[in-house]
């Protein structure tokens, strides 16, 4: 026999799970009339079955500070989960302020203006500089807030 179809046998036998059953049916017949390939079988499955039944005791001090490491792991994710909860809420918070009160500053600085005879570009350019901008400089701050707490949750590990 050549030896391609014993490392071809030897693969299947390595990923017996994955095998189509054209695969299955060719590795057990050739399992059937190569006693090379036969003994790499047994020795696996024996392996396999070898390691199924591993086990290590551990001690009660390693067990009570890995409970220890996760309990304060899953207490940090859930503050950070509360703080970017806030985050949300403050952003849609400051963007309904902004929205609700451009509505009615708006027609309080049109008359404002109006009173002081302003052109309507200074008046709508101090109207977005004075109220607008501010307001949406605080909702993007959450924001970025939001972003940071985020890429700080990928840098931490349970140590």
């Amino acid at each position: 026999m050549s030896a391609d179809l014993h490392a071809r046998a030897r693969e299947f036998v390595d990923r017996n799970q994955d095998l189509s059953p054209a695969e299955q049916a060719w590795l057990e017949d050739h399992l059937r009339q190569c006693a090379q390939c036969n003994d790499y079988a047994e020795l696996t499955a024996r392996a396999i079955q070898g390691l199924g039944s591993f086990s290590f005791s551990v001690g009660p001090a390693l067990v009570a500070r890995t409970q220890e490491a996760l309990t304060r792991r899953a207490r940090e994710m859930e503050a950070e989960r509360s703080r970017r909860r806030m985050y949300l809420l403050g952003f849609v918070i400051a963007c309904l302020f902004t929205a609700a009160g451009s509505v009615l500053g708006w027609q309080g600085w049109a008359w404002v203006a109006q009173r002081l005879q302003l052109v309507p570009w200074e008046w709508q350019l101090g109207f977005s500089l004075f109220w607008v901008f501010p307001s949406a400089t605080i909702a993007m701050l959450l924001l970025v807030g939001l972003g940071l707490e985020r890429s700080r949750i990928h840098e931490r590990s349970l140590v």
